[in-house]
């Protein structure tokens, strides 16, 4: 058990380490949530749709992760808020939009994904997955083929989003930390997932089991990869170092894509940000040292990333990608590990902070909060639906 949770929340990089007593409080929660919570999900009633034809798909944790909603906030004005859109939500979730669809993923001891419909304001479906799968990141390529990865299995799965359905899966075992040795790992911890032409990259974490103070728990082991799929064969078609180990996050702009990874999580110079060239697969270096746990790729000389602090602390800071020159953190944010997501016009991040919990709008031009949108919990997860 302590296993899938560390795989799904420390190496997967979704939430900041907590002090070790505080761990142990806040993973004994997240069981017992996670034991009561096997109730299908409904939505509430008299739910009003959102404005406009660009939305926020906000999923939502409470900060003692006892419970779990989602709501969505209408770009046009941030003030028309479609709140606790589906009641009974896991506690360890993540968010994807296509278009005018919303696909939450509810992860560690659940492995199920639901499909949100934003034109019926209503669940279209919830689809179990499998059993201790610990499922990680969904990619849609289609209306018809999406990817979905996970931490405790060796396949990718292949999915039909449109029919709720599995259809079939990529071994990717060979990939395995120390694969074809003694020391091999059993599965290859296939994390985040981002698609580009014709082609999937799965970031590829290669993690080891180590014996830890609570039990077994994954730390970063062997080289860390890229894997480049063709998304026609679904084949692997080649492999991308990485300088920096536990992969967690990736954002493209035109023919680049940044990748960031938070190392060890105990020391800055483990972690950092990484460039690909994706014309040619090649990794062109590490741009940005520390403990990186997102990064958004706004233009060819602007990037934000979420980077943790000694205090533990989460803060959202602009950086240049082409030279990796970082700026100030931005001011009103306490705790940005609630996500982060771009539109084309403004950043949205999710602020987890005690009495701050909101998205902030961030003017990409200046860097300044043009305003905070409180949420019913903390925001866990952020994504934007676009209707047109």
């Amino acid at each position: 058990m302590v296993r899938g949770f560390l795989s799904s929340n420390i190496a997967g990089g979704r939430r900041r380490p907590a002090m070790r007593v505080s761990f142990i409080i806040l993973l004994t929660v997240m069981f017992m949530a996670s034991c009561q919570n096997n109730n299908p999900v409904t939505p509430p009633p008299e739910i009003k749709p959102p404005v406009g034809a660009k939305s926020i798909a906000v999923v939502m944790a409470a900060a003692d992760y006892s419970s779990a909603n989602f709501e969505i906030i209408s770009a046009n004005d941030y003030t028309t808020v479609s709140a606790n859109l589906i009641n009974g939500l896991h506690t360890d979730l993540a968010v994807r939009a296509f278009g005018a669809d919303v696909y939450i993923l509810e992860r560690f001891l659940k492995d199920n994904i639901i499909k949100y419909s934003t034109a019926n304001m209503a669940p279209a479906y919830q689809e179990n997955l499998g059993i201790g799968l610990n499922i990680q990141d969904f990619a849609i390529a289609s209306e018809s083929k999406a990817y979905i990865s996970s931490h405790e299995d060796s396949d990718l799965i292949i999915f039909n989003p449109s029919a709720g359905k599995r259809v079939s899966t990529i071994d990717l075992s060979r990939f395995a930390a120390y694969a074809g040795t003694d020391s091999a790992e059993a599965q290859p911890f296939i994390g985040q997932l981002a698609l580009h032409g014709n082609y999937l990259y799965a970031a590829c974490q290669r993690l080891k089991i180590e014996q830890g103070p609570w039990g077994p728990a994954p730390a970063p082991g062997d080289t860390s990869l890229i894997l480049v799929i063709d998304t026609e064969t679904d084949a692997v078609v080649r492999e991308i170092r990485l300088n920096k180990k536990n992969p967690v996050a990736m954002s493209i702009h035109g023919d680049r894509m940044l990748v960031a990874s938070p190392g060890d999580w105990f020391d800055p110079a483990t972690g950092g940000i990484e460039v690909i060239d994706l014309a040619s697969n090649q990794n062109l270096g590490v741009k940005v040292e520390g403990i990186t746990l997102n990064v958004i790729f706004v233009s060819a000389n602007r990037a934000y990333m979420a980077e943790m602090s000694a205090d533990w602390t989460t803060g959202i800071i602009p950086f240049d990608p082409s030279t990796g020159t970082k700026g100030s953190k931005i001011t009103g944010i306490e705790d940005g590990s609630g996500g982060m997501a771009h539109d084309g016009e403004k950043l949205y991040a999710g602020d987890r902070g005690f009495g701050s919990a909101g998205v902030a709008v961030i003017n990409t031009s200046t860097d300044a909060i043009e305003q905070k949108i409180p949420t019913s919990m903390p925001p866990a997860g952020l994504a934007i639906i676009s209707a047109d």
